[in-house]
């Protein structure tokens, strides 16, 4: 009587690669908002060194889809402003 091996639990790694872009893309935007809010509340509390390098990373993050295009969201219009 042979034993049937259980189904393989699958790993992380083994992931589509659509789903691991997404995940990815998640985890940008949500950098993003963290950076520009960071920054907005370290200007209100008149901390002007960390507003502005959370402000300046928030700029940064903002440029890494042309640098990544596949960081680029595909339901984002590529000719809009992602400034507003």
């Amino acid at each position: 009587m042979a034993v049937d091996d259980p189904a393989p639990v699958p790993s992380p790694t083994d992931l589509p690669q659509d789903r691991k872009l997404a995940l990815i893309r998640f985890a940008v935007r949500a950098v993003r908002v963290t950076a520009s809010t960071i920054a907005v509340v370290a200007l209100l509390r008149q901390e002007w060194v960390a507003a502005g390098a959370f402000g300046v990373a928030w700029l940064l993050i903002l440029g890494a889809p042309r640098l990544f295009p596949l960081l680029q969201d595909p339901a984002e219009a590529p000719g809009r402003s992602r400034l507003l």
